[in-house]
């Protein structure tokens, strides 16, 4: 009797089980479905843009190596686009919270497309400086306006989701770019004999995507910015009032920039100089990568739903502190790449979810000014440690590299979770989680 009453409790919790995971599949679908047509326009344009984005972000190092430049030069280069963003952000976010976004979006589309053409027909470091730093100025446009449009086309029943399902177009972008452009480059170099060749009309198909982004970002129908978010502005006034409040967000994203752009630039060339691996291998290590970090970012407004916005980024971040340390002292491959695919997926768990707390802890009127200076506090940390991460690996190694990322990564977890521990609570009894405003100013 006690066997078959065993029996019975096991089967209903299996049941139980999967009708909780049934329903929370479908409540994430009908969640889905309540998208406004500007979203689901704007998160087809996103993915097309990341196609771009991935393409040479994959292969731009790989190719810059072939004609013959060395880390600290190629972080030169990667430093100039961080650059054009961080000077562009904040004037950018001015510039929207004034003026219909349409015109802009189709603009930076189409300087982006442009100036990346010129990148990949340029040998001379100077050059693909110059036209590194007007890429990324052409990027502001688009990364600027995402948060804030967001915002704007969503409730806050869906929002969440929202911002972890654009991180994830980005992401099945990448993965697209991931799975495709290494094969090409190595087709295309058997089919034209030169390996530069390869690699330059590979980008070249990566610049046609981002042209193709201008269809649905036409057609998204865009109003002019609201009463209140037009009094965007960034003043000594507004500095004194909520400066504490735009150190505190923004602080810890500069802090883990600082440690991405030692190492995470520079991955694809740690796979080709470690292991001596490929230019489509590497891409498809990348695949399997962004492939984790989809489902990562699908799982992460669940985590955050559990046990909140700020509890879900310090699990995933931490989580991917171990798997760091095999990317710095393993040389058995398989063991690296199961390093790198996880760690990918764990560190970029919080990333859409920081952007949701940065706009729901914001007043509408700054939203444009927060999301801006979110992405300042990311390139410029990033312009900054991508110069002296190429150095570090010209001359050190990967090792001693990765050590200093794990360091600042523990670095600015530790300060997140001190400064945002006590903006969420939870009353007992009750699975939501609520955001206190007056927790952080």
């Amino acid at each position: 009797m006690n066997h078959t009453a065993e029996k019975i409790e096991v089967t209903e919790k299996q049941q139980n089980f999967w009708q909780r995971s049934r329903g929370g599949i479908v409540s994430y679908l009908t969640i889905l479905r309540m998208f406004s047509r500007n979203a689901r326009l704007y998160l087809i344009g996103s993915f097309l843009m990341g196609v771009n984005f991935h393409v040479f972000q994959l292969l731009l190092n790989l190719y810059l190596k072939e004609l013959g430049f060395v880390e600290s030069q190629i972080g030169l280069v990667i430093s100039a686009r961080a650059l054009g963003v961080t000077l562009l952000a904040i004037p950018v976010a001015m510039i929207l919270s004034r003026v219909k976004l349409k015109p802009l979006l189709l603009t930076g589309c189409i300087m982006m497309a442009g100036f990346s053409y010129f990148i990949t027909t340029m040998d001379e470091l100077f050059l693909l400086m110059g036209f590194s730093l007007l890429t990324g100025m052409s990027f502001a446009f688009f990364r600027v306006a995402s948060g804030p449009f967001y915002m704007r086309n969503s409730t806050s029943v869906e929002r969440t989701h929202l911002f972890s399902l654009s991180f994830g177009m980005m992401l099945l972008a990448g993965m697209v770019g991931s799975l495709f452009s290494g094969t090409l480059v190595v087709m295309l170099t058997d089919f034209t004999g030169d390996i530069i060749s390869g690699y330059r009309y590979t980008l070249y198909l990566g610049i046609a995507a981002s042209i193709l982004a201008l269809i649905p970002f036409s057609m998204v129908k865009a109003n002019p910015p609201s009463a209140e978010e037009s009094k965007i502005s960034f003043n000594l006034n507004q500095i004194r009032n909520r400066g504490g409040f735009y150190f505190k967000i923004t602080i810890a994203n500069f802090i883990v920039g600082l440690g991405a752009g030692l190492i995470i630039p520079f991955l694809n060339l740690y796979f080709r100089d470690r292991f001596s691996q490929p230019p489509d291998r590497i891409t498809f290590f990348y695949f399997l990568a962004h492939l984790v970090m989809l489902i990562g970012i699908m799982i992460g407004p669940i985590m955050a739903k559990k046990i909140g916005l700020v509890r879900a980024v310090v699990t995933a971040q931490l989580s991917s502190i171990p798997f760091m340390l095999i990317l710095s002292y393993s040389d058995f491959l398989p063991l690296v790449l199961l390093a790198f695919v996880l760690r990918a997926g764990l560190m970029n768990i919080g990333v859409p979810i920081i952007t949701n707390l940065a706009m729901e802890l914001s007043e509408k009127s700054e939203q444009g000014l927060v999301s801006a200076l979110l992405i300042v506090a990311w390139t410029s940390a990033l312009m900054i440690s991508s110069a002296f991460g190429g150095v570090l690996i010209e001359n050190y190694g990967y090792t001693v590299t990765i050590n200093i990322t794990i360091a600042i990564y523990l670095l600015s977890t530790l300060i997140f979770y001190s400064l945002f521990k006590n903006v969420e609570t939870r009353q007992n009894g009750k699975q939501r989680w609520t955001l206190v405003r007056e927790a952080i100013s």
